[in-house]
């Protein structure tokens, strides 16, 4: 399989949905930015991820969040 370039990537694409978000990250602004490309459920992704750290939690192999 070939690896596209990034101007075929973007003439693909260019009919998806983009969103840019900037966020701060130590004092440094980092501006990201998502192209929607995919066709997920984004209910599937979710629940997915949902299993996941559960999980992961359970068994300890990620730190659970402290509240106060």
């Amino acid at each position: 399989m070939k690896k596209k370039t990034m101007q075929e990537m973007n003439e693909q694409y260019k009919e998806c949905p983009v969103q840019v978000n900037t966020y701060e990250v130590d004092g440094t602004p980092c501006i990201v930015t998502s192209h929607f490309v995919g066709d997920k459920d984004i209910n599937d992704v979710i629940m997915k991820y949902a299993e996941n750290r559960a999980m992961s939690e359970m068994l300890g192999t990620v730190q659970t969040a402290v509240t106060a």
